[in-house]
């Protein structure tokens, strides 16, 4: 039978105009165990006062993450009370309506955010896989459950392919959204590693579009009985095709008007923001793309302000909405033993900077080319793409070979955005570097003196290759670099990274492509020389 058309008022389509400069996606289940001990409005005032609270903070939507739904932070009817909550609970203290209400007190937006299928601790929050096991309503209904390829035995992904399963979540949609009075809802599809049967998913599309369908018809309903809208976020990979890997078929979402908001990726340094806006283009729906800041992107395990502010101004130069802050934990001081200062600082600079171009002008940064894997995921789609980045550009074996088996010269290609009009903003440039941070596999064994740093490079943590080969010397000359087509002069070396002078009337804005070739000069080169890392540098007077 086909679905009734949706039907949107324009205080609807108004509300989700709303301009989000910065929305943060709050895990409030990092600072568990150990701050149950609190009054929740004294945890949830810490943590609003964190991010909206400084001056010039961007924040203005806060999505409340209040676990993995699997366990309730609140009186459920549906779900047993998560293990860290149960003090609150006996209380009689429910932190949800106390988020909502202090989050308002700033007038920023509040959504509760909805994770569909968390991987984590069964609920005791300690990560500790001795604690993990079978979520209670697959325990209850083993039907429920596939077996999780990834974590350990016997823990298992509910199959939303099972309609008992889709009206399941549901049920848990509808208390939390009937008993608080939130703005909206984010379905946290990043949080749902195994929702449709593994190496079929796309095969399966239509069950998940089928239950989008049911929660947006769910909040239309409240939103007539309030007299407010209310609105559907969901949050789903960044590029098209990642989407389709993981049965999201956000074509169809985005036709029949089921989403109001996306929030694109995780870790992302690079987002098809081109292709979801021509999807998107004459609608309602506003794009966030998404930055990470636990998870971090392969690479960049110690980011820096200058690292964040070069995607956000890619981001806003590629016509996003605003920005997607996930895991950009809080740290008040009833948690500052999670972090270290520097860490604190930075973040709170960026939550006052990286959501306008205004903020961001003329500020030094740091643009990068994303790297598969990173905070700790798999660098393969094996059984899911997301956070992977796994069809990200880097890692990238370059071509030794002067010629291709037709005759044709070659290079290899690799495209990097710049958020900055560099060219335009010349005299107020100090000077632009391309960093490029290469490994070569046939140098191991060659004495350290003779190649271009005396120890390997750290390139990130918890991967495949953790640290680079520093390539002979003989690099330094024959590597030839070209930006947009222009040569390059021979680079510097800092710390095992080639470093190539650039002039900003060489960049463009936006899409910039780097061409390397290896060329037998000094010596003759093997296939074993990878691009790990590449970066264009700004820096400003």
């Amino acid at each position: 039978m086909e679905a009734q058309p949706i039907e949107l008022t324009a205080a609807h389509r108004a509300a989700a105009a709303r301009h989000r400069r910065i929305v943060v996606n709050l895990d409030t289940g990092w600072g568990l165990p150990g701050v149950e001990e609190l009054d929740p409005a004294v945890f949830v005032e810490a943590h609003v006062d964190y991010l909206a609270g400084m001056d010039g903070s961007q924040v203005d939507s806060i999505w409340w993450c209040w676990g993995d739904m699997n366990y309730a932070p609140y009186p459920s009817r549906i779900l047993p009370v998560n293990d860290e909550y149960q003090r609150w609970c006996q209380q009689g203290l429910d932190p949800m309506p106390i988020c909502v209400d202090k989050t308002r007190e700033r007038g920023i937006e509040a959504f509760c955010s909805f994770r569909l299928n968390e991987s984590g601790a069964g609920g005791s929050g300690t990560g500790n896989p001795e604690h993990w096991g079978v979520w209670p309503a697959i325990k209850q209904h083993p039907h429920w459950g596939q077996p999780s390829p990834i974590w350990p035995a016997p823990f298992q992904h509910f199959n939303f392919a099972v309609e008992e399963v889709r009206q399941h979540k549901l049920a848990i949609i509808r208390e939390v959204m009937e008993n608080y009075d939130f703005d909206g809802l984010e379905l946290d599809w990043r949080c749902g590693y195994g929702c449709l049967p593994f190496h079929h998913k796309w095969e399966h599309r239509d069950h998940l579009t089928a239950f989008v369908r049911s929660v947006r018809q769910l909040l239309l309903e409240l939103s007539q009985q309030r007299g407010r809208p209310l609105l559907l976020a969901a949050r789903v990979p960044e590029n098209i095709e990642g989407c389709h890997w993981d049965g999201l078929h956000v074509e169809r979402w985005i036709q029949d008007d089921l989403v109001d908001l996306l929030a694109l990726g995780c870790k992302s340094f690079e987002v098809d923001l081109d292709a979801f806006r021509c999807l998107t283009r004459d609608t309602h729906i506003q794009l966030y793309p998404s930055m990470d800041d636990h998870h971090r992107a392969g690479g960049y395990e110690q980011p820096s302000i200058e690292l964040y502010r070069g995607v956000a101004s890619s981001f806003l130069q590629q016509g996003a909405d605003g920005i997607y802050a996930f895991n950009w934990y809080p740290v008040p001081a009833i948690l500052d033993h999670r972090a270290s200062p520097p860490q604190e600082q930075m973040r709170r600079q960026a939550l006052c900077e990286m959501g306008s171009t205004e903020t961001l002008e003329r500020r030094n940064k740091v643009f990068a080319t994303q790297r598969r894997g990173g905070g700790g995921w798999s660098e393969c789609a094996e059984y899911f793409y997301k956070n992977s980045s796994a069809f990200a550009q880097l890692p990238k074996v370059l071509s030794t070979a002067s010629i291709d088996e037709d005759g044709q010269p070659t290079e290899t290609y690799i495209a990097i955005a710049v958020g900055d009009d560099v060219h335009g903003q010349a005299d107020a440039v100090e000077r632009v570097q391309l960093r490029v941070l290469l490994s070569d596999a046939a140098a191991a064994g060659t004495p350290w003196k003779d190649r271009i740093h005396p120890e390997p490079v750290t390139i990130c943590t918890h991967s495949s290759r953790n640290c680079a080969e520093p390539p002979v010397r003989a690099i330094q000359h024959d590597l030839r670099a070209r930006v947009n087509g222009v040569v390059l002069g021979e680079p510097a070396l800092q710390e095992g990274w080639l470093v190539y002078d650039v002039k900003p009337v060489q960049l463009a804005l936006g899409r910039n492509v780097v061409a390397l070739k290896l060329q037998d000069g000094h010596r003759t080169w093997g296939d074993q020389v990878t691009v790990e890392k590449l970066e264009i540098e700004v820096k400003y007077l």
